[in-house]
């Protein structure tokens, strides 16, 4: 996890500015009183499953789901097994305004988002806070992180894809094609057919390759992480299969990564 609390001096506040950020974050049971949390925060789970309280209200937290809690809001995350989480957290003036456009001033919960473009964010702002800790670009990618991520989620909810969905929330499981086609009630050559036509590949292609670009995303973000264990995060049985498919995307072993 970074943080960034000290501006330089004399530095003029930006409309956002960057606060934490983690790409994969061993997410402890917390509880936040409504003075305690003085930052905005997107929350995403990576791994896991856990519970959230808000405002007595309790959501269910798994691999795939995630939270935008505002200022001063008073909540409670609760580890229930190997919760892995990511996340964005900023403050700024120009905040209130999106928010409210995006009606979710205060909290809003998301079953389901495409966490390997998000996280896949979260780890280009840390690599530029590392680079260069130039507060003006973890600005802009900061603030383009929180727009993209309520943009989909308000698309997401007027005209979803299922199969887009099931697939990205549950590529790191061994999926299917029977269980996809039943999600959309339809024929696994259809779905097949439908899919490659929309895409240009097949959907093992694309599971392998969520599953593969997940893995680059956590073997970036936790250096101390065992091969054989993103293995089995991103849904390879076979550490070997993992090991071949990773060099010829990358073009580099997972081992040379870490």
């Amino acid at each position: 996890m970074i943080t960034m609390n000290i501006l330089p001096e004399g530095f003029k506040p930006l409309p956002v500015v960057f606060h934490s950020a983690s790409a994969y974050h061993r997410q402890k049971t917390a509880e936040y009183k409504g003075n305690m949390q003085d930052f905005y925060q997107i929350l995403m789970v990576v791994g896991g499953e856990g519970t959230l309280y808000f405002k007595g209200d309790k959501y269910k937290l798994e691999k795939g789901s995630a939270f935008f809690t505002a200022m001063y809001q008073e909540s409670t995350y609760v580890d229930e097994g190997n919760l892995i989480t990511a996340f964005l957290t900023v403050t700024g003036e120009a905040l209130p305004s999106l928010f409210k456009h995006y009606e979710c001033e205060e909290f809003k919960f998301f079953e389901s988002v495409n966490i390997e473009k998000y996280v896949s964010k979260i780890q280009e702002i840390i690599n530029e806070y590392y680079k260069t800790k130039n507060e003006r670009c973890l600005s802009v990618l900061s603030y383009s992180f929180y727009m993209s991520f309520f943009e989909d989620g308000q698309e997401e909810n007027k005209n979803a894809d299922k199969t887009d969905l099931y697939i990205e929330k549950n590529f790191h499981k061994k999926l299917t094609l029977d269980e996809i086609a039943k999600i959309n009630q339809t024929s696994v050559s259809k779905l097949c057919h439908d899919f490659k036509a929309k895409y240009g590949y097949t959907i093992f292609q694309h599971i392998i390759n969520l599953r593969l670009n997940y893995a680059d995303n956590l073997l970036s973000s936790a250096s101390k992480i065992k091969i054989k264990d993103v293995a089995a995060e991103c849904g390879f049985d076979d550490v070997s299969y993992f090991c071949r498919l990773y060099k010829k995307k990358f073009g580099k072993s997972p081992l040379e990564n870490k």
